[in-house]
């Protein structure tokens, strides 16, 4: 491997991979702030109700010479709903799963993240405790800090996006905000809807929805999010680009299917 590029396990050190890989599949450190009044948050309530399915997608990264498969589903155990992503490559396992509930609002109630392979093995639990009005991690670094609504966790938050696109559909907002924490410090994830484009993936070709995050705090990635409004916002394609230049993709690889356990 030639001296410049760095081996996989060194572009993995020093955070969880939630980062760009996860479902996707964001997160980083730095200390959030409210929505501008102009942007929508995560209060509203979701009108249109939460439907599962099973999705397979295929993950690139620049930096590496293979690619992964990825699964995202989401389905219901009882009250509550499960939205799971899981990434296996032939060096890399990476796991998250978010339990959540749909009344009277979405709302997010415990995070568990789980990491294997060159990256090193690692795993985080984070709960939102309502009744104590604290966020609470455990696993790797034990932290906790107050919990300031609306909250999210680095993979719920890409299901409430989808869920308020629904639901403003087709008079979008000009931005779309959400205060996320994986244990750590809050930071604001904000995308703006930038028009409709013809995308082609390997599950086909799509009339999607292109949203980027907008601002990009500085030291982030650039994100650009395709989505399929004639599946609820079914995420189609994610690009990501860090500091250095590396793109990470995330495409659709087969069309949904229906999952077991809907309502």
């Amino acid at each position: 491997m030639p001296a410049s590029v760095p081996g996989p396990r060194a572009l993995f050190r020093g955070r969880p991979l939630t980062g760009a890989i996860a479902l996707l599949w964001l997160t980083a450190a730095g200390t959030g702030s409210h929505p501008a009044a102009a942007d929508v948050d995560a209060e509203a309530g979701d009108e249109a109700g939460l439907v599962p399915f099973t999705a397979q997608y295929r993950v690139r990264f620049s930096a590496l010479p293979f690619s992964a498969r990825a699964e995202r589903s989401l389905s219901r155990d009882g009250e509550v709903w499960l939205f799971r992503s899981r990434i296996d490559a032939p060096l890399l396992f990476l796991e998250q799963e978010t339990r959540l509930v749909d009344t009277p609002a979405l709302r997010a109630l415990a995070y568990r993240y789980r990491q294997g392979g060159l990256a090193g093995r690692r795993e985080r639990l984070v709960t939102f405790d309502r009744e104590a009005g604290m966020v609470r991690r455990s696993g790797d670094k034990e932290r906790q800090h107050p919990l300031i609504e609306p909250a999210w966790d680095p993979l719920g938050w890409q299901l409430a996006l989808q869920r308020a696109l629904v639901r403003d559909h087709p008079d979008l907002a000009a931005h779309y905000a959400y205060r996320v924490s994986d244990g750590g410090d809050y930071e604001d994830y904000r995308f703006a809807p930038r028009g409709q484009e013809t995308i082609t993936v390997p599950a086909g070709t799509f009339e999607a929805l292109r949203l980027t995050r907008a601002p990009v705090p500085e030291g982030e990635e650039a994100t650009r999010l395709w989505l399929d409004p004639a599946r609820d916002y079914l995420l189609l394609r994610m690009e990501l680009v860090d500091e250095d230049g590396r793109l990470l993709t995330v495409t659709l690889e087969t069309p949904p299917a229906a999952a077991a356990g809907g309502p």
